[in-house]
């Protein structure tokens, strides 16, 4: 061996400076995205705490946020890293790999701040005792005893609470317990399996976890699905990254175990047999089968959340418009009669007395960590099924900001502190309270409803136009093998459809956007990919509530007023700007973020 010396400078190596860099291929680069996104949802599970286990003060919210943000962050590389790599197996491997190893964490550890599966496994349990979960509220359960004179139904439930602790404790963690469960039929069948499946004496954390498991499966169906509608394209597959590791679902599903994975499945399946019908035009029979299928799925969507309803313009009307009008009506009656039949179990029964209505003055406040108290009497009388979704719809608002600015310039202010006045409120005074006053009037609505019911309608009314507008635009080709260009054009604009119908929601919770996620490689605007990274800022609430019960930085309002009309600006504002200048693709090689 020949040693290299000054004196031989053939041998020599040459200076350190002047020596090629080792670089890693952009394989390993998205490898390296993948691990370190993985020890960022490990430390998340760490971390992470019930909002009963622990109040919002006690868990470091700011760190876990700070986290998931490295995570989204991270995301945004992988993508971009994998648009650029060839669309190969070994793509596909480590999009499953990751969108697996990022969810098992979070499975396991207890959900941050959300409390829904509390309800889901409460109704799975009351679901297979053979009584509906729509007849009587947690707090009935909760506040009769045993030796009362109790309806048989009521009864069961009573003796069902008794004779297992871990639903007792599940029963008491439920919150909105004075009302009935707001869950559709086809979720409470999900949640009816879970609960057979279950071993009766498991804990709370245990049965949680189970329930987090079914709603994980579907979302990983769903990924499948969105790796299907790329190849039915002709579109990269990488573009499958911008669902498959994206932070809000990890978070939302395998964590929070939002029942929505279950529709979003349903719903991106009836998509994809809708484009599938429309390549089969010229084979009626297959044709035909498939355009039914797409009608029923999208109508078990509807009957495990009511969302999925919105695309039926633009699914039926392309049907109409690419295969024949009899297959396409025949495909709409058929979602309309399926629809009917699941929702039928929630439609208005008039089954409460007025006099029986909830109490609220009768709830026995705690902490914001925990449910209220039951009123120590209340009526054993079932209740009305569609009382929860009409309490839903008429006034609940959380994380809006279109919605924000309309009903901020329609409330009067008259009589109301400063900081419950919006500093964006710009029309007159006079103006709002006339016209809230003539609609009270004529409509013989309560005056302080009337700005949210008309808001409401607006927006409603304005999403009606966008969606049919979208309908129209995504007009499938006529004649031919449908084109990739003309499924894409149908594949956006179902993206764009759940996406603005979100916008303008008055409650823009985070696990609603996830509705639109899978179709977001066939957006054509970057700033889509941030809506998902932004929509954690909905969590900040939780913290400025607990810390803040006092103005700050020199506004008027206090932690919950500050996120409502500061923070929602802070969030969406920027975005709306960015959405309107320019456009890009999200979903081509080479036009990662």
């Amino acid at each position: 061996m020949t040693i290299p010396t000054k004196d031989n400078p053939a041998t020599a190596q040459p200076p350190l400076e002047s020596r090629p860099h080792r670089r890693l291929s952009p394989s390993n680069r998205l490898i390296l995205c993948g691990l370190l996104s993985w020890f960022c949802y490990l430390a998340v599970a760490c971390g992470a705490r019930s909002l009963h286990e622990s109040s919002p003060q006690g868990h470091g919210l700011l760190g876990l946020l700070a986290l998931f943000g490295m995570a989204f962050g991270l995301s945004l590389v992988a993508l971009r890293l994998a648009l650029r790599l060839p669309d190969d197996r070994r793509l596909l491997i480590i999009l499953w790999t990751g969108a697996i190893a990022f969810r098992v964490p979070l499975l396991l550890c207890d959900p941050i701040e959300e409390i829904d599966l509390y309800r889901y496994v409460w109704d799975g349990a009351v679901s297979n005792c053979g009584i509906s979960p729509f007849r009587y509220t947690p707090q009935q359960v909760l506040a009769v005893s045993a030796d009362d004179p109790l309806p048989a139904d009521l009864a069961r439930l009573v003796r069902l609470r008794d004779a297992s602790p871990e639903l007792k404790e599940v029963l008491g963690r439920i919150h909105f317990g004075e009302l009935p469960t707001i869950y559709p039929p086809v979720s409470q069948v999900i949640f009816a399996a879970c609960s057979w499946f279950t071993p009766a004496h498991s804990s709370v954390a245990r049965r949680l976890m189970l329930m987090k498991s079914w709603f994980t499966v579907f979302d990983l169906l769903t990924l499948a699905l969105v790796i299907r509608l790329l190849r039915l394209v002709n579109r990269h597959r990488g573009g499958a990254f911008a669902y498959g590791w994206c932070p809000l679902v990890v978070k939302e599903i395998a964590n929070s175990g939002h029942l929505d994975a279950l529709a979003v499945y349903l719903t991106i399946l009836a998509v994809t047999w809708t484009l599938l019908a429309l390549n089969e035009k010229d084979h009626t029979r297959r044709c035909l089968r498939l355009s039914l299928g797409a009608g029923l799925l999208l109508a078990l969507g509807v009957g495990a959340k009511l969302y999925p309803v919105v695309l039926a313009p633009l699914l039926f009307g392309a049907l109409i418009r690419g295969t024949s009008w009899k297959i396409g009506l025949a495909a709409l009656a058929v979602f309309g009669l399926a629809t009917l039949v699941a929702l039928w179990p929630i439609c208005p029964k008039n089954m409460a007395e007025e006099s029986n209505a909830f109490d609220e003055s009768a709830v026995v406040l705690r902490s914001d960590a925990d449910p209220p108290l039951p009123p120590s009497e209340i009526s054993t009388a079932t209740r009305d099924p569609s009382e929860s979704l009409r309490a839903f719809l008429s006034r609940w608002e959380m994380n809006d900001f279109l919605f924000l600015l309309v009903i901020e310039n329609l409330r009067p202010s008259d009589g109301l502190v400063a900081h419950q006045v919006a500093w964006f409120t710009v029309t007159p005074e006079t103006w709002r309270s006339s016209l809230v006053s003539l609609v009270a009037t004529r409509s013989g609505v309560a005056a302080d409803s009337v700005p949210f019911i008309l808001t409401r309608t607006f927006l409603s009314l304005a999403f009606l136009i966008l969606a049919c507008g979208l309908a129209l635009w995504a007009e499938p080709q006529t004649t031919g093998e449908i084109a990739n260009h003309s499924a894409t054009r149908l594949l956006e604009a179902a993206f764009l459809t759940l996406a603005w119908f979100w916008l303008l929601l008055p409650t823009q919770n985070p696990w609603y956007l996830v509705w639109c996620l899978p179709l977001l490689p066939f957006a054509r605007h970057r700033a889509w990919l941030a809506l998902s990274g932004l929509a954690f800022c909905y969590y900040l609430r939780f913290w400025l509530t607990s810390l803040f019960p006092t103005p700050l930085l020199g506004t008027p309002y206090s932690g919950p007023q500050f996120f409502d009309y500061i923070v929602t600006w802070m969030e969406f504002g920027p975005w709306f700007v960015w959405l309107m200048w320019g456009r890009s693709s999200v979903g081509h090689e080479g036009s990662g973020p």
